[in-house]
């Protein structure tokens, strides 16, 4: 799956800061609950369940006004691979988040897909926030 757009900004150089590195995009991620590096653990809602994942920043890069990221999640019945690229563009940052999920609990396929796009939504909203605070 694949979400893309592109979200207006206030300030370049607050948003070449921000992107630049990657505990900021993991301090975007709704539910997380511990950080140890490259590390996290997070809590998200699917459907009437809250599953607690473990997840990895596999590999983060800022070049060239572009922050690209791998990120593997992995929690009871899900796993997850999400790569993020977000570019900034004059006065606009540009984004294409794309996640492959694995789902072995049959029945959560939809509602899985659902909430990891909600989640890449929200990580966007806060970005946009954290930059133009």
């Amino acid at each position: 799956m694949e979400i893309s757009g592109e979200v207006k900004i206030k300030n370049v150089d607050k948003a070449k800061e921000f992107l630049s590195s990657y505990q900021n995009l993991i301090s975007c991620i709704p539910g997380v609950t511990e950080i140890k590096g490259k590390e996290f653990t997070a809590r998200a809602k699917i459907g009437f369940l809250t599953v607690e994942t473990k997840a990895q920043v596999k590999s983060f890069e800022f070049r060239d006004n572009e922050s690209v990221s791998v990120i593997e999640v992995k929690g009871v019945g899900v796993t997850s691979t999400i790569t993020s690229r977000v570019k900034i563009d004059n006065d606009k940052l540009i984004y294409k988040i794309e996640y492959d999920v694995q789902v072995t609990i049959k029945g959560l396929e939809k509602l899985v897909e659902k909430q990891a796009h909600k989640i890449a939504e929200d990580i966007i909203t806060c970005t946009k926030q954290r930059i133009d605070e």
